[in-house]
């Protein structure tokens, strides 16, 4: 616990390049896609973030870890809690929101409140060099905010009546978009973490992280 509390949190505001480990704080999105679009749901939207920065990784804090025993293929687990979340950058958000219509493009504040999280994720033993090394192959992680929080500038082609109205829509029915949309956000954030906890265990042998148990 104490290794996983120091890769994602005293180390993240500068990043660890002998661990292959980037800035985590503010960790620079690329590019994020949420979309959502099953026909039975009442939100059904396309939005992508590009150039993002992502705060809070380093004020999260690793509670409980399960996995990295000697068995590299088993399923490993890290919980996680952490204060915030937030997401801020340019942005396109095409579709509807509870019924409303929704469109822009701007910059946005997407932000979790008190979020705990579950990220598990297993792998096979790859072997360079005459070392095994865990090769990370699947990643999922589950989020759940106590509150979260939306602000979208420039909506509807910046008509200010319209956005500021869409706005305060959004944080007032935050909880059921969030509901709506949770499986989406998740199914981003694990492609993020993927990329992350993959380039990390690809730099060191697993036996360098986990010291063998008699």
């Amino acid at each position: 616990m104490k290794l996983c509390n120091t890769l994602f949190s005293e180390n993240s505001a500068e990043g660890d390049p002998g661990l292959n480990l980037m800035q985590l704080d503010p960790l620079k999105v690329d590019r994020m896609v949420i979309s959502q679009g099953e026909s039975s749901s009442p939100v059904g939207i396309t939005l992508t973030f590009t150039d993002n920065l992502l705060y809070g990784i380093k004020d999260q804090r690793i509670v409980k870890v399960k996995g990295f025993g000697r068995d590299l293929t088993a399923k490993h687990e890290v919980k996680i809690v952490a204060k915030t979340f937030s997401l801020v950058g340019p942005y396109n958000i095409q579709g509807k929101v509870l019924i409303l219509p929704i469109s822009g493009t701007g910059q946005s504040n997407m932000t979790m409140v008190n979020v705990r999280a579950i990220v598990s994720f297993s792998g096979k033993p790859l072997v360079k060099n005459g070392e095994t090394y865990l090769d990370v192959t699947d990643l999922t992680i589950t989020m759940k905010p106590e509150s979260s929080h939306y602000h979208f500038s420039n909506l509807f082609n910046g008509d200010k009546a319209l956005g500021d109205n869409m706005n305060v829509f959004l944080n007032e029915n935050s909880e059921a978009i969030y509901k709506e949309t949770a499986k989406a956000i998740d199914r981003s954030f694990g492609k993020l973490y993927l990329g992350v906890v993959k380039g990390v265990f690809s730099k060191l042998p697993y036996a360098k992280f986990f010291a063998d148990e008699s």
